[in-house]
This record gives C-alpha cells, structure tokens and sequence, in this order.
C-alpha cells in the first residue's frame, strides 16, 4: 500500500513539475503559481513519510530543507522585494540538507572535492559580482557558499559510502548546484534560451534524486526512479 502511495505521489510530483515548467515556458502565470509549489508540496510529503516511518535524522532534516524549499518557491513567485526573502529561505534549506548529508558522514566528506565545489562557485560569483547590486553581494556570497557545501559534501558522502542512495543523494545535490548557477547566469549575467527548462528541469530532478536517496541503505527500488519523471 506504501509503495502505491509513493509511485502514486511520483507521477503527480512529475506531472506538477511538466505543468510548472510548462507554464514558465508559455507565460501563464497561474499554472506556475499551482504547480510550482505542488510538485515541492509532494515531494516534503514523501520526505515527511520515511521520517514517520523510519525516525531517521537524514529523513528529518531532508522533509525540514524540503518545507524551506517550499517557502522559497513561493517568495520567489511574488515580487521582486520577496527575491531575498526567497534566497535565505533555500540557504536554509541547503543548511537542512548538509545537517542531513552529516549524519553519516564526517565533514567535510572529502576535502578536495569540498575546495574545487568552493572554488567554482567563487568563479561564478566573480562573474556575476559587476552585476549584483551592492546589498546582494554578502547574502548571494553566503548562499554560494552553502550551495556549493552541501553539493560538495553530498559528493564526497558517495566517495565514501559507495552505496547507490548516497549517489543518487550526489547527482541530486549537483544538479540544484546546477540550477542554481543557471538561474544566477540568466538573472544577473545574460538571459538564456528556454531557460525555464533546464533551470526547472533541473531544480525538480535534483530534488527528487536527493528525495530518491533518503538513507544511505535505502534502495533505488523502494522509491519510483527518475524514470518516473519522462
């Protein structure tokens, strides 16, 4: 019956992800204003539900991230006076996602891999800092900062615990990395061709990956894999 509920959940987590992404690329507001924040609704739920389950910590801050993800998109769909607002609500929620990816972990997971995620969000930021207004600066340095941490540290997690929960974990962590400096080009630098695509696209990927991978004993089997997104 769990399982059902999950692949139930899945295929309208990927049907409220298609129909936000779809309504960014067509310009109707009110598919984007539903649909966004469902899809993030549907995955906190399946996070909440192997926290209930299981009582685990890594599923606990996981649901915890997933909430502030949550109160991020909905900032972001408002004004542009809500964009920081919306930026410290997904810094909170890459804080939630590193307490979770610690849990089994030592930190940082592995050094190098933790200085070459630092040093490539410092080579965006350096990019885009002529761009930024001045009271930007300090909260995007921070949020790269933490962005770049949590993705480094899912990473180096895999190197050391070689299970297919922790790379699926690593691959979703890159990829919101990934929409991240997408989303930061085309806001700040130069805006990109359909970029609702691959900045969503990637968004909601990510973030059913790292959902995919809630214990690092978890298998890929017990949850719908991202097939279950096409």
């Amino acid at each position: 019956m769990l399982g059902a509920c999950r692949k139930l959940a899945a295929i309208f987590f990927a049907g409220a992800a298609m129909a936000a992404i779809a309504g960014q690329l067509a310009g109707v507001p009110w598919l984007v204003f539903v649909f966004k924040p469902l899809a993030t609704i549907l995955l906190a739920g399946l996070a909440l539900a192997a926290w209930l389950a299981r009582r685990e910590r890594y599923a606990f801050w996981l649901t915890v991230g997933l909430l502030f993800s949550l109160l991020g998109d909905v900032a972001l769909l408002g004004p542009e006076r809500y964009f920081l607002p919306g930026l410290a609500a997904f810094l909170f929620t890459h804080i939630a996602y590193l307490l979770a990816l610690t849990r089994d972990a030592k930190f940082p997971a592995h050094v190098l891999v933790w200085l070459l995620y630092l040093a490539a969000a410092a080579a965006l930021c350096a990019i885009l800092w002529p761009r930024l207004a001045a009271p930007l600066h300090l909260p995007v340095a921070l949020y790269s900062f933490f962005v770049a941490t949590m993705a480094a540290q899912a990473l180096g997690r895999f190197l050391l615990l070689r299970t297919p929960a922790a790379r699926l974990a690593a691959i979703g962590a890159f990829l919101f990395l990934f929409s991240d400096a997408l989303l930061s080009f085309d806001r700040f630098y130069a805006p990109l061709a359909f970029s609702p695509l691959f900045i969503l696209g990637a968004y909601y990927l990510g973030q059913w990956l790292i959902v995919a991978g809630l214990t690092k004993t978890a298998s890929v089997a017990r949850f719908p894999g991202p097939a279950a997104l096409a």
